[in-house]
């Protein structure tokens, strides 16, 4: 068997960054030689709303590449991810363009927890029972300490579902309306 070595390109001018954004914009078809000299053609992307959930990295799976010339893809074809090094890439075609990603939550998805209704409860939980007060801002800082991605408008909009479908959870408004105290009624016994 012999194999049909094909010839580097050195003079490839796309950086890597360039790379990213353009795997970013939807599906780009890349061509590529691969560690044994062959040549590899995959449908690729990096944009998450074409990912399945199931496939999406957490924090503790994210493992950046440790050569920068790296980058990490997922392969549509064969619902994986793979990586090809910058150096080796051949040729890239976008071939199907969406919106934009948001860079948020790529960041949210590849280096921190997912944020969700019961974190939210049980991390809030336990700062108002350390330190008997709770903003919306005192949690965000506690859930971000905790390695969870949280936004300020996120947080905001699980708390309010917090207080709406929870008996023990209530707000107070403060200095009007620009922020919210919450706290947990505890139950008083006879």
């Amino acid at each position: 068997m012999t194999l049909t070595t094909i010839e580097i390109n050195p003079t490839n001018s796309l950086t890597k960054e360039e790379l990213t954004q353009d795997l970013r914009k939807g599906i780009a078809q890349v061509a590529y030689i691969k560690l044994d000299g062959t040549l590899n053609v995959r449908k690729a992307t990096l944009n998450f709303s074409l990912i399945p959930a199931k496939d999406h990295p957490n924090g503790a799976e994210y493992n950046p590449p440790k050569d920068q010339g790296w980058v990490n893809y997922y392969d549509l074809d064969k619902g994986e991810w793979r990586k090809l090094h910058i150096d080796r890439l051949k040729e890239l075609n976008v071939l199907f363009e969406l919106n934009p990603v948001n860079e948020e939550f790529e960041y949210h998805t590849l280096r921190f927890k997912k944020l969700s209704y019961e974190v939210v409860k049980q991390q809030a939980t336990a700062y108002f029972n350390q330190h008997k007060i709770l903003t919306t801002l005192h949690l965000k800082k506690a859930l971000r300490e905790a390695g969870y991605w949280a936004t300020q408008e996120k947080v905001s909009e699980l708390m309010q579902e917090l207080a709406t479908l929870e008996a023990d959870w209530n707000f107070s408004l403060q200095e009007g309306e620009i922020f919210r105290l919450y706290y947990q009624e505890e139950e008083l016994e006879f």
